[in-house]
């Protein structure tokens, strides 16, 4: 697994979303190292981590998080995902909760697929459209899924340029491995277990992770606040990145607050 870890302080790791890596976290990781020791990983099969033929799993995924934390001697980390990064946080939050001092989902949900928007996830029409036009064409495919559902306000090209590069580094063969174990995810009935503090941020205007999953994810878990960025779609931490920024270090100054006063 390729990982990056910078500053000091209180731990806090990013999970990236599907297609992307560490680099799609850059305006958190440095504008929060001064002051958390912050680590941003890929996920395997993505960016610069390994790709091999196995372990395209969310309970795969969930045991490197689990070898990561354990490699870095880290001792209650915060979770900051995004998508179905989200998946690998809820994921280790209900197998782990001592491990974890709070979480946040980015444009994420408690389930991958469904026909009804309250719910949230994909919905079963852009699932399958997504598999059908990437097995033809999966640059094309990409360009138009970036183009079409990651953001409310065109960024221009060289956003859009670089996410792509991001995008194409994650074979088609694990994309499809993950999207057959990710069919079967669904936590919903499961939100009320969760004890971590958890901080829901979402995009008003995602299409792809619908915009009803985070309001069900803030209800299921006890005391979770649900944060919406009225400008942003898929990407609020780019869309909104000053205003992310200020919202995720509140959340995390938080913790490290009670974390003292526990003490």
């Amino acid at each position: 697994l390729y990982y990056e870890s910078f500053g000091d302080g209180a731990p806090v790791v990013f999970i990236h979303g599907g297609g992307t890596s560490h680099e799609t976290w850059e305006q958190q990781t440095g504008a929060l190292f001064e002051r958390f020791h912050t680590i941003a990983y890929d996920l395997r099969g993505h960016g610069a981590s390994d790709k091999p033929a196995h372990g395209h799993t969310f309970d795969r995924l969930v045991e490197d998080l689990e070898a990561l934390i354990d490699h870095l001697g880290l001792d209650r980390v915060a979770l900051v995902c995004h998508a179905i990064g989200g998946y690998v946080g809820l994921k280790f939050a209900l197998k782990r909760p001592e491990a974890l001092s709070g979480l946040v989902l980015v444009d994420s949900s408690a389930r991958f697929l469904g026909a009804d928007e309250e719910r949230g996830g994909f919905s079963i029409e852009f699932f399958e459209n997504l598999l059908s036009t990437m097995a033809a064409d999966k640059v094309g495919a990409t360009v138009r899924l970036i183009d079409d559902y990651f953001f409310h306000r065109d960024p221009g090209p060289e956003i859009k340029q670089v996410i792509l590069q991001e995008m194409l580094q994650w074979p088609l063969a694990a994309t499809k491995m993950l999207s057959r174990d990710a069919v079967e995810f669904d936590l919903v009935d499961r939100l009320g277990e969760v004890q971590a503090p958890t901080l829901v941020a979402h995009g008003r205007h995602d299409r792809k992770q619908r915009f009803g999953g985070a309001a069900l994810i803030a209800d299921g878990i006890p005391d979770a606040r649900l944060v919406v960025f009225e400008e942003s779609a898929h990407l609020p931490y780019i869309e909104e990145a000053g205003r992310f920024n200020e919202v995720l270090v509140d959340f995390l100054e938080g913790l490290a607050a009670q974390a003292k006063a526990a003490e």
